[in-house]
């Protein structure tokens, strides 16, 4: 039964990639898959239900501490725990957890590893935070020393820094890259962190390429550690190309894994950090020490994805949003403001990301009670347009998601994120469902808004019709 799932996944594997390369010119849908009437999301579902089979046969019999050989009982599932040189526990990394992570590094193509590089997975993008938070906390602050960091960080990650009473965070006044590299050299900062766009309303970007060619020989840089959040942009950026001169920062990267690297099925939390082999032992040891290891049973759930695929699904996904962005901008900017990173092309990236948000004008639009209506009625709008679309956190899914997103270490209204889906065929539909449901709430703001202003008035009593 195991061979016969594992056959079964492996042939949607296929047909998927295929899916992620249409109208690319990379790879022809053999005539069998023309015959094959499922949408992307239809059989991504199918592949997910699938490979969780597969994962769960497997990890039926297997153990958290597999034994190395046995009498008159089995105690193990994979084969290879009879090779192994370390100590078999999970927590420890199991072999199919490295292999995930071999595969995961070359998928995303952060350089061309004249710098050896190592990836570890582990069971968030939090998690793989807090690894090299522990790194840096135990190897190379000290108290009283300053960490720079862009405007805005992920909120979860800035309370980690917030909760450090023996060490001074300050932030840089734009996203800038000269800004964020003269604040650091102001308060002579050991450590510097950044995301090359901010999960944020206005999605704001630092060019990292234009940060490593401003350091390029720098005095100064090359002790300090750099740490990016690669989230949004997953896979885009060939960073440690650019941070390979004389003087450059060391640079540290992670990832929250269970959004692009997925390919947009969300099986499992997921995170990954990302750094010269020469820390390898240490972080290892971290993670270790920390309880934050992705296990086997996750690891086995992750689509086997590779850099082609990759980036082939993330310039789709770009390719929707920049379009979908365009459309809104043209048809409804007189009621709302949208944004997306058309500069993306600019910064040398190989994507812009699936994100598009809009803010809606008017007083009180933008508080969550308004949000949660007008999604509803754009959500009631796609049905009108016959597409799949869902309500919820999170990007990078096969189908358009939308979601009153509250920016929590700011003092500012939530404000509509639309994460684009990977059909092209949708776009319009999705941008007409949107455009409705903007008109549409618009008028019953308005209504409910007049009828208030009657009632205060005198003009009609409560309780009585208009």
């Amino acid at each position: 039964m195991y061979r016969r799932l594992e056959h079964l996944t492996s042939e949607l594997e296929m047909q998927l990639a295929i899916t992620q390369n249409l109208g690319h010119g990379q790879i022809q849908a053999p005539s069998a898959l023309s015959a094959f009437a499922l949408v992307p999301w239809q059989m991504e579902e199918r592949y997910r239900a699938l490979i969780q089979l597969q994962s769960c046969l497997g990890s039926f019999f297997e153990r958290a501490s597999p034994a190395y050989d046995q009498s008159q009982t089995v105690w193990w599932f994979d084969p290879s725990y009879h090779q192994s040189d370390g100590l078999n526990y999970d927590r420890y990394g199991a072999p199919d957890v490295r292999e995930s992570e071999a595969r995961t590094l070359r998928a995303l193509g952060l350089g061309n590893e004249k710098l050896p590089l190592k990836l570890l997975l582990t069971s968030s993008g939090v998690a793989a935070f807090t690894v090299l938070q522990q790194f840096l906390m135990s190897k190379v602050l000290t108290a009283g020393d300053t960490i720079v960091t862009s405007p805005y960080l992920y909120f979860e990650c800035f309370e980690h820094l917030r909760l450090v009473s023996h060490v001074k965070v300050v932030s840089s006044n734009t996203f800038e890259a000269e800004d964020i590299i003269a604040t650091a050299e102001k308060h002579n900062a050991k450590v510097v962190y950044l995301d090359p766009m901010a999960n944020t309303i206005g999605l704001e970007t630092t060019d990292i390429r234009r940060f490593a060619q401003i350091l390029s020989g720098r005095e100064g840089w090359e002790d300090r550690f750099l740490v990016i959040d690669g989230t949004l942009i997953s896979g885009g950026m060939p960073l440690y190309d650019w941070f390979d001169k004389p003087g450059h920062p060391k640079v540290l990267y992670y990832e929250s894994a269970h959004k692009y690297i997925q390919m947009g099925m969300d099986i499992v939390m997921c995170g990954f950090l990302v750094y010269p082999d020469i820390f390898h032992e240490t972080l290892g040891l971290i993670r270790q020490v920390t309880g934050t290891t992705l296990y086997s049973r996750q690891a086995n759930v992750l689509p086997p994805i590779n850099y082609d695929i990759h980036q082939s699904r993330m310039h789709s996904l770009t390719t929707n949003a920049e379009k979908l962005y365009h459309l809104l901008d043209k048809k409804s900017s007189t009621i709302a403001e949208f944004n997306f990173p058309t500069h993306w092309r600019k910064m040398g990236w190989g994507h812009g990301g699936n994100v598009v948000t809009i803010r809606l004008f008017g007083d009180k639009m933008n508080k969550r009670p308004s949000l949660d209506t007008f999604t509803s009625v754009v959500l009631r709008a796609a049905e009108e347009e016959g597409i799949a679309m869902t309500k919820g956190g999170g990007l990078g899914f096969s189908v358009t998601r939308i979601w009153p997103s509250t920016p929590f270490i700011r003092n500012e209204d939530p404000y509509m994120r639309i994460s684009v889906g990977v059909d092209p065929n949708e776009v319009e539909p999705v941008a007409r469902a949107i455009c409705k449901g903007l008109e549409r709430h618009y008028r019953a703001s308005r209504s409910v808004l007049a009828q208030w202003k009657l009632k205060e008035n005198g003009i009609i009593r409560a309780n009585s019709t208009y």
